[in-house]
């Protein structure tokens, strides 16, 4: 086992013991384990997975932030995150159209680029949302 931290500029969502990480960095996913070599990486949105001491796991989104390892502690800075549960279809369709819409109409190039990071955030957020609807039917 080795101890994870995830905190956001709020406050600290999870604080404790786990046996399994899977995070969305930036070039694909990462898995962290017990003994992981020392790692420090950029995480993408997307969906996270927690598996804790007692083989029960914990699912969440992360829009995006940082990852570090080493000695057995890893610690995420999140800029947000959505529990599996808080995450809604409909809510996350409804953000992903608004930043589609706001795309034709963008003053420069800049906010483009920053509503189409925005789309693809609740793009991903709305394939987690089924995702974690499927998981709740089982």
């Amino acid at each position: 086992m080795f101890h994870l931290s995830i905190v956001t500029a709020e406050k600290t969502i999870y604080d404790g013991d786990i046996e399994m990480l899977v995070a969305p960095a930036i070039d694909g996913e990462v898995g962290i384990l017990t003994n992981h070599h020392p790692l420090v990486t950029k995480l993408g949105p997307g969906g996270m997975k927690i598996t804790k001491a007692d083989k029960t796991e914990e699912y969440l989104f992360i829009s995006g932030g940082y990852l570090e390892v080493n000695n057995n502690k890893a610690t995420i800075l999140a800029d947000a995150l959505e529990n599996a549960d808080q995450v809604e279809k409909e809510q996350a369709k409804a953000a992903r159209e608004r930043a589609q819409s706001m795309i034709k109409t963008a003053k420069d190039d800049l906010m483009r680029e920053n509503l189409e990071k925005e789309l693809q955030v609740q793009m991903l957020r709305e394939r987690f949302a089924d995702v974690a609807e499927a998981k709740r039917r089982k």
